[in-house]
């Protein structure tokens, strides 16, 4: 019995210890990233050109929402690169119905996927052949940037000469049960990537968005470029990762009030769709691997309630209330830096349960499987081992 509470207690002292780190690192977050709001920067004369380079697959019910939001932008030297990539719902139309519309817009159709590339890979690189733009701005298809943000990302990038902007968008409430998910979501996205040291030359640290990634375009060339990243899923954090390793100066903003996204619409929505980073690049391409991050996220995120257990140890339960009232804090923290209702924060322990178990549903159906589906193709896990790109420091 003494044995088995000495275990406990030291369970629980670790997950002490790992509150108090993401408290600490969640004011780092806050402290470090700046709101696009906030940028500030000397306007450029003349405005260098922006190529925004929008992928689109299957996208029919979110393209015109998001596209009209685009549009409303009054930066002087546009044009966006529409790309739909082999979409079979009426996206095609669509696109060519905007672009009609509105001269800034080019419409691009893929018909056919080539082999050993990933869709939306080729999609981006196909976007760059036909963009003429100084600045190359990635961003998929139902994600809405609003009037300014572009004047304010460009004017801060030329001051600073910085070569990536990564944004984090703010995402949009769709239900309580998916606000519950997101509010325990963001502040790991954000610990997990160090997003307070992306600035730091010697820091690995990178960033990537696929809501927003501002590239210059001469630094992108600097790099390997789509061909070498072409099977890698995880794109986005991929490109920012493989333009730090070139030299370029990077930095991330939080995009809250200028660049937003309905992430998903349903539970079932976010278990499907998550599949893809998280068994590829989370996991690594193993279930082992996810299956022990999953058991180990489950038990750090919960050990202030096991505090509450009676064990034979006065006063225990006082410990676990205030690292209750700790982690409370945190979510509260980093929803209201999000832009976020706060409610969903005080739920925060049913996001703790879900998040592992979405983790471990994507590492069984990848292993099931043998590989994953995305865009409507399956790339088998050895394909996938082979183009990844992407590394976990």
């Amino acid at each position: 019995m003494l044995i088995f509470k000495m275990i406990f207690l030291g369970y629980l002292g670790l997950g002490a210890l790992y509150w108090l780190a993401q408290l600490v690192l969640s004011l780092r977050v806050v402290k470090s990233v700046r709101l696009i709001s906030d940028l500030k920067g000397a306007e450029p004369d003349p405005w260098p050109r922006v190529s925004e380079i929008v992928t689109a697959r299957n996208e029919a019910d979110t393209i015109i929402a998001a596209m009209s939001v685009r549009l409303e932008d009054d930066y002087p030297n546009l044009e966006i690169i529409l790309i739909d990539d082999r979409s079979d719902d009426g996206t095609s139309e669509i696109a060519d119905e905007i672009a009609r519309n509105d001269p800034r817009v080019k419409a691009v159709h893929l018909k056919e996927l080539p082999e050993g590339w990933l869709g939306k890979l080729h999609a981006m690189h196909q976007g760059v052949k036909r963009a003429t733009g100084d600045w190359l701005l990635f961003s998929d298809v139902d994600v809405q940037i609003r009037k300014g943000a572009l004047k304010k990302s460009i004017a801060y990038c030329e001051t600073r000469k910085l070569d990536l902007l990564a944004g984090l968008p703010e995402i949009f409430p769709v239900n309580f049960a998916l606000d519950i998910f997101f509010s325990v979501f963001i502040r790991f996205i954000c610990l997990a990537a160090r997003v307070w040291a992306i600035e730091d030359e010697k820091s690995k640290a990178s960033a990537g968005s696929g809501s927003f990634n501002l590239v210059r375009r001469t630094a992108f060339e600097k790099t390997k470029g789509f061909e070498w990243l072409k099977l890698e899923p995880a794109d986005d954090v991929a490109l920012g990762q493989m333009l730090k390793e070139s030299g370029a100066r990077c930095s991330l903003v939080n995009g809250r009030g200028y660049i937003g996204v309905y992430f998903y619409r349903s539970l079932r929505e976010l278990a499907i769709g998550s599949e893809r980073a998280l068994f590829t690049s989370i996991g690594n391409l193993s279930f082992w691997r996810l299956a022990l991050m999953a058991a180990i996220v489950f038990l750090l995120e919960l050990s202030p309630f096991f505090a509450l257990i009676p064990v034979g140890v006065p006063h225990l339960w006082i410990s676990g209330l205030a690292m209750i009232c700790v982690a409370i804090y945190i979510q509260v923290l980093l929803n209201q830096w999000a832009g976020r209702n706060i409610l969903p924060s005080f739920f925060f322990p049913i996001g703790s349960i879900a998040l592992p178990i979405v983790t471990l549903r994507a590492g069984i159906l990848g292993a099931i499987r043998g590989g994953i589906y995305w865009r409507g193709t399956f790339y088998p896990s050895g394909i996938l081992k082979e183009g990844k790109r992407y590394k976990l420091y």
